[in-house]
């Protein structure tokens, strides 16, 4: 064969692979126009987020068109398991893109319950490579139709869209119209981390309705960035974000620019988590800034956790500028010590030994602060959200006095009830919040 034959087959091989890498390092995904048989392109765009992922290469860029999104055969679960950057809000046709009009969903059902993973979250970042990274930009996470709601009505303040959520692993009622019967909730936070070691930026996205967080999960990166999202209604905490992986180097998480709202404890008693953003440990520097945290169960943010290595913790570097913190029940920001953690308000940050820099933080007790934004049967039922417990007891019962006789401990009964726990926010009321208050908390989303 000819020299020149052989360079035109070596140029058609190179122009082939070319494109090929061209398509795969741009693909698109259409839940309303797409197929997964298709090949990805802006004409032929995939089905899945899932699909997308799969078949991208790594640094790849997804484009999301409006639809709902959880997972191939709507299991429930999305796997990022490549350094990809995955941008939501965007029309059928990718002409436009516009995050708060043209909604790209992770919204899972009832039914995905029964085929999603036991644990993780509903998308999962499961990378082990590093000095790479993930975005996830403009996708709006709401587990509101998949949690377990109480049967009886329980626990339903007059205006509040449903009763209160039932316990993780209990049955109730659920789906959009709470008319599903025996839907399980699932212990998953929206996004897990899973130890992945490369780094990560979450923004413009929203986190609705979580039954157990809604950002947690080892980190391994050098440097992660949540900017510009809304937290409402999630329970445990918004973010609890720990070290992880092999790396020895510090790493960085930088939260700015957030609305967090309404963070539940972890049960219906009330007495144990509920915190907007906890200070986690693992060779990690923590920096807030220009947040509205409000409406925790517990407090606006943590500190309680300390490095068991003195050196470590002496230069570890946690500092919270310029946020606005809103009606949290216990404090605003939580230490060791005082038997349950100690409570600080904002104003006494200045005097916080843990908190590197702590300038320009102020207080806000006037709800007129999301005026016309936040749903005020909501607001009024968390801030008079009370628990109780009655307790029966009867030594002289027959059963008891038999019980007595017999060396036997006396029984009793406890009957509890909490008027409010982690209802169902509106998910659609709670996009308000997208540039309710400016240069504090989520900002209107640049497209």
């Amino acid at each position: 064969m000819k020299k020149q034959s052989i360079f035109r087959i070596m140029a058609a091989i190179a122009v082939i692979f070319a494109a090929n890498i061209s398509v795969y390092a741009q693909l698109y995904v259409s839940s309303q126009t797409g197929n997964n048989g298709n090949d990805g392109s802006q004409s032929a765009p995939f089905k899945n987020i899932q699909k997308a992922i799969d078949a991208a290469s790594e640094n790849a860029t997804i484009y999301v068109a409006e639809g709902n999104y959880y997972g191939t055969l709507n299991k429930g679960n999305i796997n990022v398991t490549k350094p990809v950057k995955i941008f939501g809000g965007y029309s059928t046709d990718f002409s436009v893109r516009d995050v708060l009009t043209h909604l790209t969903m992770v919204q899972p059902t009832p039914e995905a319950n029964g085929t999603t993973e036991a644990s993780g979250g509903t998308m999962q970042i499961k990378i082990n490579t590093p000095n790479t990274e993930v975005v996830i930009d403009g996708l709006i996470f709401d587990r509101g139709n998949s949690i377990s709601y109480n049967t009886r009505g329980e626990g339903k303040p007059e205006g509040v869209v449903s009763p209160m959520m039932n316990p993780i692993g209990t049955s109730g009622v659920g789906g959009a119209e709470l008319t599903t019967s025996s839907v399980f909730t699932k212990q998953t936070s929206m996004i897990n981390l899973n130890n992945s070691r490369c780094d990560v930026t979450i923004r413009n996205c929203a986190f609705i309705n979580g039954p157990n967080y809604a950002v947690n999960g080892m980190f391994g990166g050098k440097k992660m960035v949540i900017t510009n999202c809304i937290f409402i209604n999630n329970v445990m905490a918004a973010c609890e974000i720990p070290g992880g992986g092999m790396a020895v180097e510090t790493k960085e998480i930088h939260f700015s620019y957030n609305t967090v709202l309404f963070s539940w404890s972890r049960t219906r008693d009330l007495g144990d988590m509920g915190y907007g953003y906890r200070f986690m440990t693992g060779n990690i520097n923590h920096y807030l800034n220009n947040n509205i945290i409000g409406l925790s169960i517990f407090a606006g943010i943590d500190r309680t956790r300390s490095e068991s290595d003195k050196a470590r913790e002496a230069a570890r570097v946690t500092t919270a500028e310029n946020n606005i913190f809103f009606l949290n029940r216990q404090g605003d920001l939580t230490l060791p010590g005082g038997g349950m953690y100690m409570r600080v308000n904002v104003e006494d940050f200045s005097d916080v030994d843990q908190l590197a820099k702590s300038g320009g933080n102020k207080s806000m007790s006037d709800p007129a602060l999301f005026k016309d934004v936040i749903n005020e049967p909501y607001l009024n039922g968390f801030l008079s959200t009370s628990y109780k417990e009655t307790t029966s007891h009867d030594p002289n019962s027959p059963a008891n006095t038999f019980r007595q006789a017999m060396g036997m401990n006396m029984t009793g009964t406890i009957q509890s009830s909490v008027s409010m726990y982690a209802n169902r926010y509106p998910w659609r009321e709670a996009l308000k919040f997208f540039g309710a208050v400016e240069g504090y908390g989520a900002q209107e989303i640049e497209n």
